[in-house]
């Protein structure tokens, strides 16, 4: 998911036996599913998020409204620094008033709550378990959770609270191979339905002046995979598929690489670079809470491999990369 600090998404899981959901439960978990989809996106909300990673909590709030020009939303910090992110149609905007700096990505997917594929659900070659759980309650709404189980070791399990009327996502948690949450986003106040003003949905922070960061477009989609590239990688987990690339440099000793892949709910990048006079590039398993990343060197370049997904994942990624020889531009 894309964390309001961050744009774009940031412990080796359970190895789970596959074991289809019979017709009733698959119909019923997938309509769930295709209702939070809706919701999020097309009802009007506002609220209180608390999102925790470890001893790190932050506090948020949303502004979410629908109409004509589609989903409009406005994202502001309540604690630490100062942060605003607005998202519509155009794509996403963030503002870090205390480095008088703007970042733009035009990429309209990047997204605060997390997106199902519904083709994970029901099919026998599929990442992930899909089962119902127990009803609950989050931010005094009835909810029913959802549990996403992966079926190897090389993604994280999810855990989705749903508001039994409208199956907006109240509370989401990203789990390691305990069932324990890494990660946790949730509601502790929202209002859905009413009216939010157009005030709401404007930044308090002018940012005149400040630098403006563009996130470089790439090419995305099922076509990016086909694309001529310097680099690629042989061996990828069950499911996961390349959705975008990006290349520079016309010289082969300046030449960097950003492949991303994704299984439809996690993502990894991997980073292709001339290595460094001084050697100071990553080599070697790094860890920041659920974000796992893997370096290695070979042939004057450095391959990096980043994603919130288990130190396996990215490691069998980074270790498979191959050259492919260098496209014409």
């Amino acid at each position: 998911m894309c964390s309001p600090g961050k744009i774009g998404l940031f412990c080796l899981l359970m190895v789970a036996v596959a074991t289809p959901l019979k017709a009733d439960e698959s119909e019923e978990v997938r309509g769930w599913l295709d209702r939070m989809a809706l919701a999020v996106d097309n009802l009007t909300y506002q609220g209180t998020l608390i999102y925790t990673r470890g001893n790190r909590l932050e506090a948020m709030r949303i502004y979410h409204r629908t109409g004509d020009q589609g989903p409009v939303e406005r994202v502001v910090s309540l604690n630490g620094p100062k942060r605003e992110v607005l998202r519509d149609q155009h794509g996403v905007r963030c503002i870090f008033p205390d480095r008088q700096s703007v970042v733009i990505n035009t990429r309209i997917a990047d997204r605060l709550f997390p997106l199902i594929p519904p083709d994970q659900v029901a099919n026998p070659g599929a990442a992930y378990r899909f089962t119902t759980g127990s009803a609950d309650r989050v931010a005094e709404l009835d909810a029913q959770v959802i549990n996403i189980v992966p079926n190897d070791r090389y993604r994280y399990g999810y855990r989705l609270w749903l508001e039994q009327k409208t199956a907006m996502l109240l509370k989401s948690e990203l789990l390691d191979e305990k069932g324990q949450a890494l990660e946790q986003l949730m509601f502790a106040q929202i209002t859905i339905g009413g009216s939010i003003a157009d005030s709401d949905l404007k930044p308090d922070v002018r940012d005149s002046g400040f630098v403006q960061v563009e996130i470089p477009q790439e090419t995305h989609g099922a076509g990016a995979g086909r694309l001529a590239g310097h680099w690629q990688v042989g061996q990828l987990p069950n499911g996961f598929m390349m959705t975008s690339r990006r290349h520079s440099g016309r010289d082969s000793q300046a030449e960097f690489e950003h492949l991303v892949f994704t299984d439809g709910m996690a993502t990894v990048s991997i980073y292709v670079e001339p290595m460094l006079e001084d050697a100071s590039q990553l080599s070697g398993s790094s860890r920041l809470g659920p974000v796992n990343v893997f370096g290695l060197k070979f042939d004057g370049y450095v391959v990096t491999a980043v994603g919130e997904v288990p130190s396996a994942t990215v490691k069998l990624m980074a270790t498979s990369v191959v050259r492919t020889g260098f496209a014409s531009k």
